[in-house]
């Protein structure tokens, strides 16, 4: 590293949890980070993936009629974030080897 480059507060952070974390608490954090881009801005206004355990990723959303409307977008949502795992981020870091096999919505 170059003694004049700028250390990223967010990009140190997330390194040193990366050692800390395990493999699916560190992949939600990501997942929490990178949310907007992986399932557009309006409904990343109104969800927040909590978990991921089991291949089975938590989303909380904010009221209970858009748990039911997600329902029928789910395996769109599994497939965009299956991507997004595999494609292989330089900066997350994250294992290529990991999928979400299903998603279960919560209210909260």
């Amino acid at each position: 590293m170059k003694l004049n480059q700028q250390l990223n507060l967010k990009d140190v952070l997330l390194s040193a949890l990366k050692n800390k974390l395990s493999a699916s608490d560190y992949c939600a954090l990501i997942l929490y980070e990178h949310w907007e881009s992986i399932c557009g801005k309006e409904i990343s206004k109104k969800t927040r993936p909590k978990t991921l355990y089991k291949n089975v990723l938590t989303v909380s959303v904010e009221n209970p009629v858009l748990i039911f409307e997600l329902g029928f977008i789910k395996e769109e949502f599994i497939k965009k974030i299956n991507y997004f795992f595999s494609s292989g981020d330089k900066t997350t870091g994250l294992d290529k080897s990991i999928t979400v096999k299903d998603i279960r919505f919560i209210s909260g």
